[in-house]
């Protein structure tokens, strides 16, 4: 039984990680169609920013609901509220790889998914599994 529910965990998390990537990208390049591409640096720095922050937000958000939904999990707001660091620390960490070279761009973004992809899944089977802990 618990391997079946375990691979019950992994196969929804997978759906709501596709469907949170589909909507990021769909919002980017959303947002991308209304953003200026030229103007001073600093501008186009923020806007680029600001995309990313929205993107990666609504993607975020849409995972946690389809993930709590699809488990019947509740989700607390530690979730909400955790997540996105650990998203930006990721993203931080690849991208200190890239800049020093340890990884090119392609690398470092597929170890950027790979990475919030096993993060995500570790968190939701120790959350929608009870440890021996709970059970006494």
């Amino acid at each position: 039984m618990m391997v079946r529910r375990a691979a019950m965990i992994w196969l929804m998390h997978s759906l709501a990680y596709v469907a949170g990537l589909v909507l990021s990208g769909v919002v980017a390049v959303g947002l991308w169609t209304i953003v200026p591409v030229t103007g001073p640096t600093w501008m186009l720095f923020g806007l680029t920013l600001a995309v990313s922050i929205v993107a990666v937000g609504a993607g975020y958000g849409l995972y946690l609901t389809l993930v709590g939904l699809l488990l019947d999990i509740e989700l607390g707001w530690s979730y909400y509220l955790l997540g996105p660091v650990i998203v930006l620390g990721v993203m931080g960490l690849v991208f200190g790889l890239v800049f020093l070279h340890v990884l090119t761009v392609g690398q470092g973004s597929v170890a950027g998914y790979v990475l919030l992809f096993l993060a995500g899944g570790l968190s939701m089977m120790r959350r929608a599994i009870p440890s021996e802990a709970d059970e006494t």
